[in-house]
């Protein structure tokens, strides 16, 4: 992969790699402080080893992702922006199913833009999966001249 895509992908795969060991290291580190705000703990009890499992899973990812950002091999970026936008995805979905118990425990304008932040989030690796595909090399020469 190579060209202005691959530099878009790239940097997409850092911003996802920086997003994913900020979030799992202060989960991981803070999980009482994390589960404290509003739009996380939607009024649920709080339950340390769930979030803890996140906080490492967000870790662990971030890991993949900066993997395939540094060796931005076609296979291996693939691989971890699919998977990305598989949980990207369902974690949205999620939300918009828990939107009206959250709007509940919050504001229905919280909840809007909870969802909106979290499709924002869905689209982006999906957006960068798709960049991956094109032309690996200039076309062939037709042989029209």
């Amino acid at each position: 992969m190579s060209g202005a895509r691959a530099r878009v992908v790239q940097g997409g795969l850092l911003f996802l790699t920086g997003v994913s060991a900020v979030l799992g290291g202060v989960i991981f580190l803070w999980p009482e402080a994390f589960f404290g705000l509003r739009w996380v703990n939607m009024g649920m009890a709080y339950n340390p080893h769930l979030l803890l499992d996140f906080g490492a899973k967000n870790l662990a990812v971030a890991v993949f992702l900066g993997g395939a950002a540094v060796t931005m091999n076609r296979a291996f970026v693939r691989t971890a922006l699919a998977a990305y936008s598989v949980w990207a995805v369902a974690h949205f979905l999620i939300h918009l199913q828990y939107w009206s118990h959250f709007a509940e425990h919050a504001s229905a304008a919280e909840a809007n833009l909870l969802v909106a932040v979290l499709g924002i989030t869905a689209v982006i690796p999906v957006a960068l999966f798709a960049l991956t595909y094109g032309a690996a090399s200039p076309p062939p020469d037709s042989g029209a001249r």
